[in-house]
């Protein structure tokens, strides 16, 4: 039996395509917002080295984050691009205070979190193919059969309650996300 998430209607799940910007506009908007009033942002767990650059996860080879999943210390766990993403039960205790959660998610793993949460908010960020492409070239991550095979990844549609551009100002989708975010709250 699945237990769903206490107060799952204030979990917001930013999902997109690789190089869309989502982690560059949660900090744009969230930066915004007083601290006492701005959404828990979820630090993930990822079978990843640190990048400076990138999102501050927690590292975990894959030995490590299979032992995490057996032991249920992960609320939600997907795969992705040749790595493993899990968040941990601690990440979304301020669901359970009632305050507001915001996690990067995935589109692949939407129908597992939907029964886990059934009332989070998706909301996707996204940006046309050539601002894609051109922000996973610069990223450096990946040689460029990787960016090729990121860009090609066939999803379902998110079923979003919002669907933002990311591919003009960061503000303007940081604003877009913040006056959708007032009307939920």
């Amino acid at each position: 039996m699945t237990v769903t998430l206490p107060n799952s209607d204030r979990l917001i799940v930013v999902v997109g395509p690789s190089g869309a910007g989502k982690d560059s506009v949660l900090s744009a908007w969230r930066r915004r917002l007083p601290p006492d009033v701005a959404p828990s942002l979820v630090r993930r767990v990822i079978t990843r080295a640190p990048d400076p650059q990138g999102e501050d996860h927690e590292p975990v080879g894959e030995a490590e984050f299979a032992r995490l999943r057996v032991s249920d210390a992960l609320v939600f766990w997907w795969q992705a691009h040749g790595l493993h993403y899990g968040v941990r039960h601690g990440a979304l205790a301020p669901l359970a205070e009632g305050r507001w959660v915001v996690m990067n998610g995935s589109r692949g793993h939407l129908p597992a979190l939907r029964r886990r949460a059934p009332r989070a908010h998706v909301v996707e960020i996204t940006a046309p193919a050539h601002v894609l492409a051109e922000r996973l070239v610069l990223r450096q991550r990946e040689d460029a059969q990787a960016v090729a095979a990121r860009l090609a990844r066939d999803v379902a549609a998110s079923g979003a309650a919002l669907v933002v551009d990311n591919s003009g100002g960061l503000d303007a989708a940081a604003d877009q996300l913040d006056r959708w975010w007032r009307t939920c709250r």
